[in-house]
């Protein structure tokens, strides 16, 4: 087995100190000779880690095809000395295929032990806003400028291993070990995505927010919803997009959201329906107390969908009808799935709910 240590040179932006203890992080990835973890064994592991202030990087390369069981002693040996591992769609990948290959050596990795940070996994549910054209971690790293050295795919460099435990010819160790750092070292850069995820899980501050009247594209005058976040940590690329009536663009620490006024006429339902009466000629439900001086001719026991007042005024559209905040919305229709609120009701209280709701459902538009 071949065992490379050496210092890191690179700097992870992220505030890893606000997900863990950073001299407990491990960063790793493996290099397999195929997918089945039946058949196929892990050849090479790659970690980097603090030592104090400095970041460090250990490879274990297995030497030839006997030799996996070094490497994965090794790697179980000293990963004992953490309590969190971060990766990139580990815990799909990595994680059971070291587990179900240790298990064959009588090592127990007890993965359930460790907090599990997954870059991937938060993100990847957000193409939609990063527009990338796969989820693959090169395609990540294209997202955030990042460039390679190395040019090969993991399946690409199965092949040389192969011809390096045949031939060992020390010049093949360059592609193999090259590969494996970068995929290590470049999760530590890939940790910055956390940024964006984290503003989806409310990891931000309403720095302010205001009602804005602007010119609209026809000339006529339209009013907006105009939300401006301060983020936790820095956005590691800029971020814009557009879906119904709602903008969304985030650079740096700081994040804003537009959501267009709507002017009309829309429907307040009453829960109970039963007490009251609907009036065809006047369009609107009153309460039987009132609906007792109402002629009979003029009147009908209401039904749930019956059963509302009609309210002119500036609305805000509410994407979740269970809300508990936002429980007095209007509807278009009675069966509608989504609805509306005045524009009068968001106030400090509960503007960061607001915000909260049309950040999910930016998230969910996927």
């Amino acid at each position: 087995m071949l065992v490379i240590r050496n210092k890191a040179d690179i700097k992870i932006e992220y505030p890893i100190e606000k997900i863990a203890n950073k001299d407990k992080v491990l960063f790793f990835d493996i290099e397999t000779t195929g997918f089945s973890r039946k058949y196929c064994i892990v050849y090479l592991i790659g970690c980097m880690y603090y030592a104090g202030n400095e970041l460090c990087y250990t490879q274990w390369l297995a030497e030839n095809f006997n030799d996996e069981a070094n490497v994965l002693m090794a790697f179980h040996k000293f990963v004992q000395g953490f309590d969190t591992i971060i990766h990139f769609n580990g815990n799909a990948f990595d994680m059971p295929f070291v587990k179900e290959r240790g298990e064959k050596y009588k090592l127990n990795f007890d993965f359930d032990n460790f907090k599990s940070i997954d870059i991937y996994k938060p993100v990847s549910k957000l193409n939609h806003i990063l527009n990338m054209e796969n989820q693959k971690q090169k395609s990540f790293e294209k997202l955030l400028g990042i460039k390679r050295q190395d040019p090969f795919s993991g399946g690409d460099l199965i092949e040389v291993f192969k011809q390096y435990v045949e031939s060992k010819d020390e010049r093949l160790l360059i592609p193999l070990l090259l590969h494996n750092k970068e995929d290590v070292f470049y999760m530590g850069k890939l940790l910055s995505l956390l940024s964006i995820s984290d503003i989806f899980l409310g990891k931000y501050n309403v720095k302010n927010y205001r009602f804005n009247e602007f010119t609209d594209l026809n000339g006529d005058t339209a009013k907006e919803l105009c939300i401006e976040l301060e983020l936790n940590s820095s956005l590691p690329t800029k971020l814009s997009y557009n879906l119904e009536g709602v903008h969304f663009n985030g650079d740096g620490n700081l994040a804003h959201i537009s959501v267009s006024l709507i002017n009309g006429t829309y429907k307040y339902f009453y829960n109970n329906y039963k007490d009251y009466y609907f009036l065809p000629l006047e369009d609107k439900a009153v309460h039987k107390s009132l609906a007792r001086f109402v002629d009979n001719k003029h009147k009908k026991k209401a039904t749930a969908s019956t059963c509302y007042e009609k309210v002119t005024s500036e609305f805000l559209p509410l994407f979740d009808l269970k809300n508990e905040v936002f429980t007095k919305y209007l509807l278009n229709e009675f069966k509608d799935k989504t609805g509306c609120i005045k524009a009068d009701t968001l106030n400090n209280s509960t503007i960061k709910e607001y915000t909260t709701m049309i950040l999910k459902f930016i998230e969910k538009k996927h």
